[in-house]
């Protein structure tokens, strides 16, 4: 037997993380004052069907202790433990969502209880039943027989109409917390001999999402050789690790982009979960911001990050390359700049700067084309042995620029690129800025897509040495009104056309 089959809740005392449920439960156990139809909503593995059971026990056990726990040893107990209490109903609404199951049911309700006090139905999934069946149910609801009791339980309570909810009483099941999850795979790991470790466990805990139901079954699905390893919960279920998202927020704090790149392709190497490393980073990211909102400290960057990664997080299903949103991800994060446009040679000729050429060889970096020669004053190169004048190299003009306007398409090696490219023409160049003008809005688009771009530039800078920045502008089409040509005493007038037509 599985074991959160075999450590489900038999009674009030060991439901876990629903006090608030369970105490007037009780009392209304204690007082007979149960009503007939209640409403067990919230998420998966929190204990709505196993409250529901119990609550069937304490309604037909024949030796209550306390007054309102089941003994889990009377007949009806017994019975109902083993699935053979007739009198407890239990209907899967995902499958048996009809109006004839509920019609079905109507007509058996009306009988009294064969072994039991009362006739408990439960109704798991109960969102899950058509809008025909609601309202038979309707019906049932308004006016039960008093020995009937109704309990539908639900994970999406919003699909559930609200004449059914007015006619409950409904609970609101919590999310268990870490601290309770814990406390009790430690009572079972006790009872089955296993030597867990407490961090294996709190991992366990922090994986399950608030559900002791998927907790126990991590639990039971890491124990090897009746121990639970820390380590071993890591490469099982692909948790990155606190030093890991640690480690990561530094990179981000200090704008190392090739540091959380690595990281990142590291946990995916790893075949580590993507998505759980994003919902632990997101996780921790609001613990820091919590935590810093007392000393001011980081706060606008962090909620910067909350949002870039809560974003990519999104993406990381729908994308070709799962890593990929978060590398992306990590660029906005680290504020990744390009670099700034050198300054123009006017700004420099009115600043009384002089340019110079740095050679290729002398290995220092420079934003001018290599092949452009800019001359110090006196038109001289200062670094030339021969003492030779070097001849000025001519401006770029327009003229040069529709001159050797295919040999730079030629140079475009993307096809679509080079065709999109091709639909403009160059209309005007001042300082630097090549204005295009374009027919197709679309083809526009694409040129100016920056990637794009990068390389219809290194296609100016390859053929004229130079280097632009695109402005581009959609062609305005203007339409000339339509004049005659032909004189207007030339056209024939309307009864010169009647007598042509009726001459006899």
């Amino acid at each position: 037997m599985s074991l959160y089959l075999k450590y489900r809740p038999q009674d009030f005392k060991t439901m876990v993380g629903q006090d608030h449920i369970t105490t007037t439960l009780k009392n209304a156990i204690r007082h007979d004052a149960l009503t007939h139809a209640y409403l067990f909503s919230g998420p998966r593995g929190t204990g709505k069907t196993s409250l529901a059971r119990i609550v069937a026990k304490s309604l037909n056990c024949t030796n209550l202790e306390e007054g309102t726990e089941p003994c889990n040893r009377c007949e009806n107990c017994e019975a109902l433990l083993n699935g053979r209490l007739v009198d407890l109903i239990e209907i899967d609404a995902a499958s048996n969502r009809g109006i004839d199951e509920i019609r079905e049911l109507r007509e058996k309700i009306l009988f009294a209880p064969t072994q039991g006090k009362a006739k408990i139905y439960i109704i798991d999934e109960v969102h899950m039943l058509t809008k025909e069946a609601f309202n038979a149910l309707l019906k049932t609801l308004e006016e039960p027989p008093a020995h009937a009791y109704f309990i539908l339980a639900t994970t999406e309570v919003h699909k559930i109409p609200e004449t059914i909810i007015s006619r409950c009483q409904q609970f609101n099941f919590k999310r268990i917390t870490k601290e309770n999850i814990v406390t009790r795979l430690q009572e079972i790991a006790e009872k089955e001999g296993v030597q867990a470790e407490p961090d294996a466990l709190e991992l366990i805990s922090k994986t399950s999402s608030g559900s002791l139901r998927d907790a126990i079954g991590l639990f039971e699905q890491m124990t090897i050789d009746s121990a639970i390893i820390y380590q071993e919960v890591i490469n099982s279920i692909g948790i990155t690790g606190h030093m890991m998202i640690e480690s990561f927020f530094q990179a981000l704090l200090e704008k190392d982009i090739e540091k959380a790149v690595e990281m990142i392709n590291q946990i995916n190497g790893q075949g580590q979960n993507l998505n759980q490393f994003a919902r632990e980073l997101i996780a921790y990211l609001r613990e820091q911001m919590l935590l810093g909102l007392s000393e001011q400290k980081n706060i606008d960057s962090i909620i910067e990050f909350i949002d870039i990664f809560s974003n990519a997080k999104q993406q990381i299903n729908q994308s070709l390359i799962p890593q990929l949103p978060l590398e992306i991800a990590v660029i906005k994060a680290c504020g990744f700049k390009t670099k700034e446009k050198p300054a123009k040679e006017e700004d420099l000729e009115e600043s009384g700067l002089e340019e110079t050429v740095v050679s290729p060889d002398s290995g220092e970096r420079t934003d001018e084309p290599a092949s452009v020669k800019v001359k110090a004053e006196g038109g001289k190169d200062p670094e030339s042995s021969s003492g030779e004048e070097e001849k000025d190299a001519s401006p770029l003009t327009l003229e040069k620029v529709k001159e050797d306007w295919q040999r730079i398409a030629e140079k475009i090696e993307t096809p679509f690129i080079r065709m999109s490219f091709m639909d403009s023409e160059p209309v005007k160049l001042e300082k630097g800025d090549l204005y295009l003008t374009f027919k197709s809005s679309t083809l526009m688009k694409k040129v100016d897509n920056p990637s794009n771009q990068k390389e219809i530039l290194k296609a100016f800078e390859d053929v004229l040495s130079a280097k632009v920045s695109l402005k581009t502008e959609l062609k305005r089409i203007t339409l000339k009104p339509i004049t005659n040509t032909k004189k207007e005493e030339e056209a024939p007038s309307l009864m010169e056309m009647a007598r042509e037509v009726f001459r006899s």
